[in-house]
């Protein structure tokens, strides 16, 4: 298994790190195999100003006087004369100061390094520091350049400086072991800086992802909320408008009529109170979904007799074979609700118009939903957002695997689902 992120694909199997060479950084590469090659027009990068450790003063210090110790050592064993011992410990100590900068230059910092020992005794062991900052770069090249001219330098000075031909292949072969365990502790430190640095990337990628996971659930289940609130409270609150516009208008009802209109703002208040406390008692739940409570056409047949009872036009006409094998959970379910969102929006731009509810099907094949208004008022412009439509197309296309079509006719407007009917869903 394996995860990507910046450039880089961090392998999950302990020890291996795999980086893709398009990445950005020169610590871009495959990490399991010690080099990489460099590509053309790579650009040194900056974080090896950023991958001093944490107390960057302090190791510096400790490197130097380790450095300038062993220096000092060799060159007590040296009769040189004071003016050129103090100018060759000058000279020594600066380049044992560039130290300071072996992340920031650490090309620069590993010629010197290596090539200190031709100029001051002093800096006889600074090479060793080279090597190994120039390896944990892992470039192949690099690295192996910096070895040859640190064994070059080595050999060199101890041809001059060695009492014997003997004693300088010896401390040659030590100088070249020594040389080979830095360049294997730098190589070592650059795969572990490597793999750390993916680690954090990956890391802070997967807290970036997770931030947008969870934005996007608050946003879903705000746009749930408001589908719920639209489906369940929307057609309720249309018949109370449409109940209470009646009332408002006709001041010579008689007292049955507005008896019976009243028992009819109460019972359809009453529901819509149901519906609302449905909503907010799922909201609460850990799912959080909103059970859907429709079993089979009955439902639809009832809220065809709602909108007749408040005054609606509405004709229902269905195939017989829809009355002797009727569809069950959950197609049932979204005919009710294009049914419920077609006759809600007949109430709200067409008032007054006649209303045609369709269902048409056979199982095994598509059970299609029409629902047909006659047109607009003069002047009626829809005060919905298409809350409903968008809630209501999502439902039929990703739930029931239909489609969901709507807009003008000749003599008004229609709502049309086709739904696949699954003979299982009987």
């Amino acid at each position: 298994m394996g995860a990507t992120f910046g450039g880089c694909a961090a392998g999950a199997q302990l020890g291996t790190l795999t980086v893709d060479p398009g990445g950005s950084g020169d610590r871009s590469g495959p990490v399991a195999v010690p080099f990489e090659r460099k590509p053309a027009g790579r650009r040194r990068s900056a974080p090896y100003g950023r991958r001093v450790p944490v107390r960057p003063a302090v190791i510096s210090a400790v490197l130097m006087v380790a450095v300038l110790a062993g220096g000092l050592t060799v060159v007590g064993t040296y009769a040189i004369a004071g003016a050129l011992q103090w100018s060759l410990l000058v000279v020594g100590l600066l380049m044992i100061g560039s130290i300071a900068v072996r992340y920031r230059l650490p090309r620069v910092f590993a010629v010197v390094a290596v090539l200190g020992p031709l100029v001051s005794p002093v800096a006889t062991y600074l090479p060793l520091v080279g090597v190994f900052v120039i390896a944990t770069r892992r470039r192949a090249v690099e690295t192996l350049l910096v070895l040859a001219l640190a064994v070059g330098t080595a050999a060199i000075t101890l041809y001059r400086d060695a009492p014997d031909g003997a004693t300088a292949l010896v401390l040659l072969g030590g100088a070249v072991a020594f040389q080979g365990i830095s360049a294997t502790a730098g190589l070592l430190t650059g795969i572990r800086r490597a793999m750390v640095d993916d680690l954090r990337e990956r890391l802070a990628r997967a807290e970036a992802d997770r931030a947008v996971r969870e934005e996007q659930a608050r946003a879903d289940e705000r746009r749930r909320i408001a589908g719920e609130m639209h489906d369940r409270l929307g057609h309720r609150l249309s018949l109370l408008s449409v109940h209470a516009g009646a009332l408002a208008l006709r001041g010579d009802l008689p007292a049955s009529t507005v008896r019976e209109t009243a028992r009819v703002l109460r019972d359809t208040t009453h529901r819509a109170m149901e519906d609302l406390r449905t909503i907010v008692q799922v909201l609460h739940e850990p799912t959080g979904d909103v059970p859907d409570e429709i079993e089979d056409l009955g439902a639809v047949e009832e809220l065809v007799a709602e909108a007749r009872a408040v005054g609606a036009d509405v004709r229902l006409r269905s195939t017989a074979l829809l009355t002797v094998c009727p569809p069950g959970r959950p197609l049932a379910g979204v005919v009710h609700r294009v049914v419920r969102e077609g006759l809600t929006n007949a109430a709200r731009h067409a008032p007054g118009t006649r209303v045609e509810v369709a269902l048409d099907g056979r199982p095994g094949r598509d059970l299609t939903v029409t629902v047909t208004s006659g047109e607009s008022a003069a002047g009626t412009t829809p005060e919905g957002a298409g809350t409903g439509l968008v809630g209501l197309r999502e439902r039929v296309e990703t739930l029931a695997g239909g489609t969901l079509t709507h807009g003008p006719t000749p003599s008004g407007h229609q709502l049309r689902a086709v739904l696949p009917w699954r003979e299982e869903t009987r």
